[in-house]
């Protein structure tokens, strides 16, 4: 490339200096934002996939047409892509972890420069059939594994496998650890009614992937997976065990006085707080020591146990 590899670090900013409720070791890179839902976007597809090089590749991008950056179809964000891996790549080993979040439609240009940078990417899931079935089938062209992933990875685009499934917004029942008759491990338990529902949709996945090879290779390590790995029985039970969990839907109070105040959940206290917006009111102490728990413990399940540490002082 005749052009400067991207140094990511000129466009952080630590939220810490801001609110000193957010750890200080969280770096943050803003997005996009407003910009990719305009027409400030100009562009020349075809030409930009056609560029020999950046410099042919940015003149392409200099064009009259224009279109919101979530609208954009063909390959021309792959280049832009590529260098954002290597970007990513070249940081120093003290960042531990780099996520990536994206609001977009999954076939938005934007998801697709995190699944061709990142090297693993966590699918939430709803109980509605309508969501879960968009990850195989969508009128719009955006379902996130046959309309994205799949035609990725035969592009030789993708680089982000699923590491984990979380189904999110979970009910409560008990705040203890249980694993589902199908193999899901879940940090709390939910209704069994909840837990059936969770093995069925977690089958019908495994069931896509025996259907057609092309959804399994979308999932770390599946290919290799026997019998009683990861506790399950078979293999059906390997697979769930391996990529499903759960996350606990957090209590009102608490998620909107995080979201008010900027107030991340693991540093929250059994303290009352006061929201600018007039909410007020306090969270109890193992209330709080779940939830801190619970998200630690998926962390350390997507990550690694360098993340077990010590939780704040609720």
């Amino acid at each position: 490339s005749s052009r400067h590899e991207i140094d990511l670090q000129k466009y952080m900013i630590r939220p810490a200096a801001h609110n000193p409720a957010i750890p200080p070791n969280l770096y943050l890179i803003p997005s996009a934002g407003a910009v990719s839902w305009t027409d400030t976007q100009e562009t020349n597809d075809d030409a930009a996939d056609a560029a020999a090089d950046d410099d042919e590749f940015v003149d392409a991008m200099d064009t009259t047409d224009r279109a919101p950056l979530w609208t954009r179809k063909g390959d021309a964000w792959h280049r832009a892509g590529a260098r954002l891996a290597r970007a990513l790549d070249d940081l120093p080993p003290s960042f531990d972890a780099v996520f990536v979040d994206t609001d977009h439609l999954a076939a938005c240009v934007l998801t697709k420069l995190a699944l061709a940078s990142c090297e693993s990417v966590v699918v939430p899931l709803s109980f509605d059939d309508g969501d879960f079935n968009r990850l195989f089938q969508d009128v719009t062209g955006n379902a996130l594994f046959t309309d994205v992933m799949i035609p990725m990875k035969a592009k030789g685009q993708l680089r982000a496998r699923v590491k984990r499934m979380v189904f999110s917004k979970v009910g409560s029942n008990k705040n203890e650890a249980v694993t589902t008759a199908g193999g899901i491990e879940s940090p709390f338990k939910p209704s069994k009614t909840v837990m059936d529902q969770m093995d069925a949709m977690a089958q019908q996945v495994w069931a896509a992937c025996t259907h057609d090879e092309r959804y399994k290779q979308l999932f770390a390590g599946a290919e290799e997976l026997a019998p009683g790995q990861y506790g399950g029985g078979n293999i059906v039970g390997a697979f769930t065990a391996k990529f499903f969990t759960a996350m606990k839907m957090a209590p009102d109070l608490a998620a909107n006085l995080s979201k008010m105040m900027g107030l991340p959940l693991c540093t929250m206290t059994s303290r009352t707080y006061h929201a600018p917006s007039g909410l007020e009111g306090q969270s109890g102490k193992p209330v709080l020591d779940s939830l801190k728990s619970e998200t630690q413990r998926l962390v350390a399940g997507l990550l690694d146990d360098r993340y077990n540490l010590p939780l704040f002082e609720s």
